[in-house]
C-alpha cells in the first residue's frame, strides 16, 4: 500500500513538473503597434537556426482598419538572412479589405529586389477570421523561401549568399498609419 502511495505521488509530481516545463516553453507573447507608430519596438532576435522559423498567431479585433490610400501588407513575423531585411527575406502579412475582410499574404525580399518590383515575390495565401490562431513554417532551403500557412504552400527564390538570420517582429507597413494600437499574440516554436 505505501508503495503505491509513493508511485502515485511521485508520478503526480512528475506530470506536474512536465506541464510547468511545458508552459514555460510554449508562452504567448503580446506585441503592440502604438498608434500612429510602425513597430512594436522590440528588437529582433537572432536564431539558432538561420533558415527557419515556426509560429502561431491569434487574431482580434484591432487587426480591422480602415483602408489606406495605398494598399498596405503589415507584416506578421519575418525570416531575414544577412544584414539588411531588404536583401533576402520572407514574411508573413496581412492587409485589411474593405474594412472587414482580413487577407494573409507572403512576400519576398530577393538579392535587393522589393515584391513591388517583381510581382512573382509576392502572393495572396488565404483569408483569416477573427479570434483564431493560425500556425505558419517559413523554411529557406533548395536556393527558395518555403511558407506553410495553415494547409497551403507557396515557395519564392531565396537570395544568394544567405548566411546567419534572424527573425522579424510585427509591424505596420511604413506607408501606413493605424490610428489605433494593433495587438497580435505570437507562440514561436525555436
Amino acid at each position: 500500500m505505501k508503495k503505491r502511495i509513493i508511485y502515485a505521488v511521485l508520478t503526480s509530481g512528475m506530470i506536474i513538473l512536465v506541464s510547468l516545463t511545458l508552459k514555460a516553453y510554449n508562452k504567448w507573447t503580446r506585441y503592440v503597434v502604438e498608434a500612429g507608430y510602425h513597430s512594436c519596438c522590440v528588437a529582433e532576435e537572432p536564431l539558432s537556426d538561420p533558415f527557419l522559423i515556426e509560429f502561431t498567431f491569434r487574431t482580434n479585433p484591432t487587426w480591422y482598419y480602415n483602408i489606406p490610400e495605398r494598399s498596405a501588407w503589415n507584416m506578421i513575423r519575418g525570416l531575414s538572412n544577412g544584414h539588411n531585411h531588404e536583401n533576402s527575406s520572407a514574411f508573413l502579412a496581412y492587409q485589411c479589405v474593405d474594412d472587414s475582410l482580413l487577407v494573409i499574404g507572403a512576400y519576398c525580399f530577393v538579392n535587393g529586389i522589393s515584391p513591388d518590383e517583381n510581382e512573382t515575390q509576392k502572393i495572396v495565401l488565404d483569408t483569416i477570421d477573427m479570434n483564431q490562431k493560425y500556425t505558419c513554417r517559413i523554411i529557406m532551403e533548395d536556393g527558395l523561401y518555403k511558407f506553410y500557412f495553415e494547409d497551403k504552400y507557396w515557395h519564392c527564390p531565396a537570395g544568394e549568399e544567405l548566411g546567419w538570420g534572424y527573425r522579424i517582429n510585427p509591424n505596420v507597413d511604413p506607408l501606413c498609419t493605424l490610428d489605433h494600437d494593433w495587438m497580435i499574440d505570437m507562440l514561436d516554436k525555436q
